[in-house]
């Protein structure tokens, strides 16, 4: 059975509308309507809690109701923080899923507060990120002069390359956090720590080879570079759709463990991963073939040298499409 022993309902439910398909009907529909009616409320709460966290915490120093309200609206914060409800949706999704369907008035306290603390963590993780980037860039500036600091890229210079960074980190984070078994109610806490760090591991190691085969073979045209210091919104929308894929795959795998399983002991896992990745590079490799030869277009130029947003759209949006069909397999 699935996490909370949640599934027993749900079989009792469905044998119901098999004896009797008029009465079932109408218990499943009304079975559905109260889940529903209760976690929207829980979800509400969950967005106003980052709404919250994002103006105290992560925006500090900026203010976020004249960044979205003022007379220039600013697309880049607004993006960022569309980014993270995303990620606050994805959190609902993954807890609430697995939630208890038998007694499921009892355990809402239990469940909101799951989803309290992954959001804490989200924001705490995310903010000593920014503090990193900040030490990584130093006394850097980026085009416009300014010294490089996450806020300021999204506030002032309205970067839209680095809300779309800062979208990656929001997903690379969440999926690792929705592995977390806070209240070790599958007795697997440390199996679901540990496959939080690999998913943690696994996307900071396909952003990595993004930013090597993607964009240049060397270290200047870094990712990093190219969302913070040039603006280049092309390059971290393909990026965005190649860790979404990755992401979305091992997000599949995983669910296909035993809890006592991890992606530290399971290596199998990690050969599969890089297979597939393999061969959606090498397909893209193709496709980057055949343009220069019938168009004469360069992708990785499109990419780093003329900051092509169109192209970086159809990039991150093909690449996301071939991982679709590995995950319909496992399915």
């Amino acid at each position: 059975m699935r996490r909370y022993g949640g599934r027993v309902k749900v079989q009792r439910v469905f044998r119901r509308i098999q004896d009797y398909p008029l009465m079932g009907a109408a218990m499943l529909e009304w079975f559905i309507i109260q889940f529903f009616a209760v976690y929207a409320a829980v979800g509400v709460v969950t967005l106003l809690a980052w709404w919250t966290i994002y103006a105290l915490v992560l925006s500090r120093g900026w203010s976020l109701r004249s960044a979205l309200f003022g007379r220039r609206p600013n697309p880049a914060v607004a993006l960022d923080l569309i980014g993270g409800f995303l990620a606050a949706g994805f959190l609902i999704y993954s807890i609430i899923s697995l939630a208890p369907m038998a007694s499921f008035r009892l355990q809402i306290p239990a469940v909101a507060l799951s989803i309290f603390v992954t959001l804490v963590l989200l924001a705490l993780l995310r903010f000593l990120i920014a503090g990193m980037l900040r030490l990584w860039f130093g006394m850097h500036r980026d085009a416009q002069g300014d010294v490089i600091s996450f806020n300021n890229e999204l506030f002032r210079q309205r970067n839209m390359a680095t809300s779309l960074f800062s979208s990656v980190l929001y997903m690379i984070l969440v999926m690792g956090l929705a592995r977390l078994d806070l209240w070790d109610m599958e007795g697997a806490r440390a199996e679901g720590l540990l496959n939080m760090l690999g998913t943690w591991l696994m996307g900071t190691l396909v952003v990595v080879i993004h930013s090597f085969l993607y964009l240049e073979y060397g270290t200047r045209n870094n990712i990093l570079h190219e969302c913070f210091h040039d603006n280049n919104p092309a390059a971290a929308t393909s990026l965005l759709g190649l860790v979404a894929g990755m992401l979305m795959l091992n997000h599949h795998l995983l669910g296909l463990f035993v809890p006592e399983a991890h992606m530290f002991n399971s290596p199998q896992l990690w050969m599969f991963l890089g297979f597939v990745l393999l061969l959606v590079l090498v397909i893209r490799g193709i496709l980057q073939v055949i343009l220069w030869l019938v168009i004469g277009v360069n992708l990785r130029h499109e990419l780093v040298i003329h900051d092509n947003v169109a192209w970086g759209l159809v990039d991150g949006g093909l690449i996301f499409s071939l991982f679709l069909i590995p995950v319909a397999l496992i399915n």
